[in-house]
């Protein structure tokens, strides 16, 4: 142990002798503990929305989609099945027909209702594997398979619950759906589907307007051949979809030059940055608390320069060097910055457990999609913070060593 650490820690023992320098101390160890638990809190917070948000968005969505250019459709899509699961990261692809339709529904003794929504027909068995709409389903099951209603034939239909309530439909109600043309001169077809699911993601943008219907039952009323939209894929780390997308891209370049992946990430870019930037220019924004703290550290330092001159210039004049003396009062700055880190982060982490356990704070349903404010700690965020926190308080400590360093051994001794 140096000689410098044991110097500094006698001054931080005798400031409980001082009491201006004492309670300005305490003041310093608060603010820092109070600008790392505020820090702490809203990033966890932050977390908790933005994985909410992304439970919900990539609960339905792919992590890849895979198309063909100018929206054509993909023939013979079995090997490229094949092609695209074979890459390790991959959970697993489906095909899949998208297309922009309508819905209709006469509730008894009623008139007609109509909403307009996005039907994707899909493979139940692999639609399972590469979301999460199993997860999401309110009622019912995702069975999509024909089925004879009152002597006429039906489909299985799932659909969102805000669609099901604007339609007044349960499970078992009867629609009709029809898909816009996508040739001319082609004329809507109404067919007749059952719904046998209710989904409920939160993501008003699916629940009210997205529909599951069977693969062969959308190229029947689309008029197609055997070919589909487009590959949906699921990977294992979502976020690294940008990354596995170009692998694929490279892949596919050679084997199907026609074809090309996008990534959630890239579709949702707009939501995806301004989640990051948001949470960071918080971070910064809620650093000035530490930094307001900061200036206290200055203080004390500033004091004990004052008031130990004469013990710095006896140091100086028995060969301490400028460098140790500054040394001195550095890590005095830094042990009231480190008590005020450890004392924030253990005051973040009590109240965001609280509030992970019991959920003190309470959010209206309706408004929000959840019953309370979600929170979600990492611990990159509590060292990132830390660090932080401890190179704010050791800048602030360099002005009053660096005046320390530069003081004159004999003036200090003379006139004290």
């Amino acid at each position: 142990m140096s000689y410098e650490f044991l110097i500094a820690r006698r001054h931080l023992r005798s400031m409980r002798g001082r009491k201006r320098v004492s309670f300005t101390a305490i003041i310093a160890v608060v603010g820092v503990a109070i600008g790392v638990a505020a820090l702490v809190i809203v990033l966890s917070v932050m977390n908790g929305f933005s994985e909410m948000i992304w439970d919900r968005l990539l609960g339905i969505n792919a992590h890849i989609t895979v198309r063909k250019a100018y929206d054509g459709r993909i023939e013979e899509y079995g090997p490229l099945l094949r092609t695209l699961e074979a890459h390790p990261e991959v959970v697993g692809a489906s095909a899949f027909i998208q297309s922009e339709g309508f819905v209709l529904r006469r509730p008894p003794g009623g008139e007609i209702i109509s909403s307009g929504v996005l039907a994707r027909g899909v493979d139940a068995e692999r639609a399972l594997k590469t979301s999460d709409l199993s997860d999401h389903l309110w009622a019912g099951q995702v069975d999509l398979s024909p089925r004879q209603v009152e002597g006429k034939r039906a489909d299985g239909m799932v659909i969102g619950r805000v669609l099901a309530d604007k339609l007044g439909a349960m499970l078992g109600s009867e629609v009709h759906l029809g898909f816009i043309p996508k040739e001319m001169l082609q004329t809507p077809t109404l067919r007749r589907y059952v719904v046998t699911g209710i989904f409920h993601t939160g993501y008003y943008e699916f629940d009210s307007g997205l529909v599951f219907v069977s693969l062969g039952a959308a190229r029947r009323d689309l008029r197609w051949d055997d070919v589909v939209t487009g590959i949906r894929i699921r990977l294992q780390d979502p976020f690294a979809a940008d990354r596995v997308g170009e692998e694929l891209r490279e892949v596919l370049r050679q084997v199907y030059p026609g074809l090309f992946p996008s990534s959630w990430m890239s579709q949702h870019s707009n939501l995806y940055v301004w989640i990051q930037m948001e949470k960071w220019f918080s971070f910064l924004a809620l650093s000035l608390i530490v930094m307001v703290a900061g200036f206290n550290i200055i203080s004390i330092l500033t004091m004990n320069v004052s008031e130990r001159r004469r013990e710095i210039g006896i140091l100086k004049a028995m060969g301490a060097t400028p460098r140790s003396v500054g040394r001195i009062f550095t890590l005095g700055g830094l042990s009231i910055g480190l008590a005020g880190v450890l004392l924030g982060n253990l005051l973040g982490f009590v109240l965001c457990w609280v509030q992970q356990r019991y959920r003190p704070i309470k959010l209206p349903g309706d408004v929000y999609l959840i019953s309370a404010l979600p929170v979600e700690m990492h611990v990159f965020d509590f060292v990132i913070i830390s660090v932080s926190a401890l190179i704010l308080c050791y800048l602030f400590t360099l002005l009053p060593a660096r005046d320390a360093a530069s003081l004159d051994p004999v003036e200090a001794i003379r006139y004290e």
